[in-house]
């Protein structure tokens, strides 16, 4: 039971933490390790001291720091760390007042390294997570390597514009999508002029063919008829010559129609009963 609450003769070391046995304030021993390998023994009671360290990862949530990006563009970069102690020794030796202490550190070292690799891209890698990005925790662990730190970790979680310039930023992002569109507007347009014109004249082919087969149409038609009056007349001329007088009298005659002519006129042959009688 002692040994549960680091006051008896024996130190039991558990597998999310670190223990380190002080004697007279100097450490004479460093468990890392749990169950048997992580036991020391014996401790002097009231003259050895245990230090626990936390084992598990650590999440730091860095404050946001306004740096300057390729392209003279300022940019509010928010990222977090997920850091672990790896020796608890030497991070008592470099933090001796704790946690806190270490995360103001950690910050400083991977903020600058931060600075450093965001400085370097344009917009639109960073925006794209560049895999420059991906080495920041490998550069932070050796920086932090001698004070007992491994970083795991290093992940920019947000990115945002300056007040000051993010109206300016909008407004030539608009000014750029009002260019795309104009630019998108006069090719349709010219788009447009170019299939009116094609349909026009095509149109135009169309009706000019249409036009010159109706044309070879109505003659073939002319000649057909002609060839057919021509054969009745051979047949019948008189048949014929009364055919056409009812079509003129149909065409010429109608409703209310009045005609002066003499009574004796060529028109009215066919209708003059005495003259067809003789005939």
């Amino acid at each position: 039971w002692a040994a549960q609450i680091d006051q008896g003769p024996l130190v039991i070391n558990r597998a999310d933490e670190y223990r380190l046995v002080l004697r007279l304030g100097r450490p004479i021993a460093e468990l890392t390790e749990a169950g048997w390998e992580g036991m020391f023994y014996p401790r002097i009671p009231f003259i050895d001291e245990v230090e626990v360290f936390d084992k598990k990862i650590q999440y730091l949530d860095a404050a946001a720091t306004e740096i300057e990006i390729a392209g003279n563009d300022r940019l509010i970069i928010d990222y977090y760390v997920l850091w672990q102690i790896r020796s608890p020794l030497e991070f008592r030796r470099s933090f001796p007042r704790g946690i806190g202490q270490a995360t103001k550190r950690i910050q400083r070292t991977v903020g600058s390294l931060v600075g450093d690799a965001v400085g370097t891209l344009t917009m639109a890698e960073l925006l794209a997570r560049a895999e420059l990005l991906d080495t920041l925790d490998e550069r932070a662990t050796e920086e932090l390597a001698s004070n007992g730190v491994r970083v795991i970790d290093v992940r920019i979680n947000r990115t945002e514009l300056p007040l000051p310039t993010e109206a300016a930023t909008f407004e030539q992002m608009r000014e750029q999508r009002r260019a795309i569109s104009r630019e998108k507007r006069a090719i349709g347009a010219r788009e447009a002029r170019e299939i009116r014109a094609r349909a026009e004249r095509e149109a135009r082919e169309l009706r000019a063919q249409a036009n010159a087969d109706s044309e070879v149409m109505r003659g073939e038609g002319d000649a057909e008829a002609a060839r057919i009056y021509a054969e009745a007349y051979g047949r019948d001329p008189d048949f014929y010559a009364f055919l056409r007088s009812l079509e003129a009298y149909r065409k010429a005659l109608g409703e209310k129609t009045t005609l002066i002519v003499p009574p004796d006129h060529e028109f009215f042959r066919f209708l003059d009963s005495t003259q067809n009688g003789a005939d």
